[in-house]
């Protein structure tokens, strides 16, 4: 036994060619769709800034380097780690103040460290006045 069921349209009687009561929607101004392209590319651009800093600080994890410069320690000597393949010029870059001359940081470098040759594991004492 198969039972049939019908349900009306109530908001257009049967016969009619009103269609359904909704309508056409116009379209929406074009100030809308450019709102709409800066919320959608500033949320992707701080999807990518947040990965990337999350992404830089567990790579600086694994690989045993720090992911943000010691220097900024006032007040107190800061004791950086010589991890495998650093250099003292590479120390250098990270460690130094961006717009400044790196030479005269990397010769102080050699001389907190007494020597130009580095190892993989030697403490450099970096003093707080630098």
């Amino acid at each position: 036994m198969t039972a049939v069921i019908t349900l009306s349209d109530r908001t257009s009687p049967q016969g009619s060619s009103a269609g359904p009561s909704w309508s056409a929607t116009r379209p929406l101004a074009p100030s809308v769709y450019r709102r709409r392209r800066i919320v959608a590319t500033a949320v992707v651009a701080l999807l990518v800034f947040c990965i990337a800093l999350v992404g830089s600080e567990l790579l600086g994890r694994v690989s045993g380097t720090p992911g943000s410069t010691p220097v900024g320690a006032v007040g107190r000597d800061v004791v950086y780690v010589v991890q495998p393949g650093d250099t003292l010029w590479e120390i250098g870059l990270r460690l130094n103040p961006p717009g400044r001359d790196i030479r005269p940081f990397v010769d102080r470098l050699i001389d907190a460290a007494g020597t130009s040759v580095l190892q993989p594991g030697q403490r450099i004492v970096l003093p707080a006045d630098w």
